[in-house]
């Protein structure tokens, strides 16, 4: 029972999430609907508060002329919410997975304890235009769910995880939580999300 042992399976699974919107873009167009600038949105852990603090920082900490609300925005940020154990996948605990790595070497686990872990992302950006951009760039992958393959120890090395959309909730500088709104407008998309995954007890080495 007391035995030692870690997969980091959790870590891989928020990896993998934060790897889905790693990639995602937004366009600035002129008044003849021509790109003429492409950004790259960056991704962090973390609160959206975290992120929004530093709003507030700007002209304080920081040289008002030197730094742009246009450096920190727009931007993505994810974080767990909850862990919940998940009995509709519990199978027998007496189950056990063999994987044979060689003629004389093989590994054994019992059967793996499904939970589910809630995330969040939240859409920071100085306009609606550029949180939906990122909005459309999201959703359609749900349907309403995405799987992604991940590889979580040497008994399960191609595990599809599920990761299911739940909701979004649009606010636009209603909580008060980045000062002048006439200056520093931010509209925010909270997005939720639950991963399927399992959690895996040790791993013995065996003939």
């Amino acid at each position: 029972m007391l035995e030692y042992f870690y997969h980091g399976t959790i870590r891989k699974a928020v990896v993998a999430f934060a790897n889905l919107f790693n990639d995602i873009h937004i366009a600035r167009y002129d008044s003849n609907k021509v790109e003429v600038e492409r950004i790259k949105v960056p991704i962090s852990y973390g609160p959206r508060q975290k992120f929004l603090r530093r709003l507030e920082r700007i002209g304080t900490d920081f040289d008002q002329a030197a730094v742009r609300l246009e450096t920190y925005l727009p931007r993505l940020s994810f974080e767990m919410q909850n862990i919940t154990f998940d009995s509709s996948r519990k199978l027998s605990t007496m189950n056990s997975t063999v994987a044979v790595l060689s003629e004389s070497l093989s590994k054994r686990r019992y059967e793996r304890v499904p939970y589910n872990i809630d995330l969040s992302l939240s859409i920071m950006a100085m306009n609606t235009e550029d949180a939906l951009q990122i909005f459309e760039q999201i959703l359609p992958y749900f349907q309403p769910e995405y799987t992604v393959s991940i590889n979580m120890n040497e008994t399960d090395t191609d595990v599809d995880v599920p990761v299911v959309f739940k909701n979004c909730v649009l606010t636009e500088g209603d909580d008060g939580s980045y000062g002048d709104y006439g200056t520093r407008k931010v509209t925010i998309m909270a997005l939720s999300f639950t991963m399927k995954l399992y959690l895996y007890g040790p791993i013995v080495t065996g003939k």
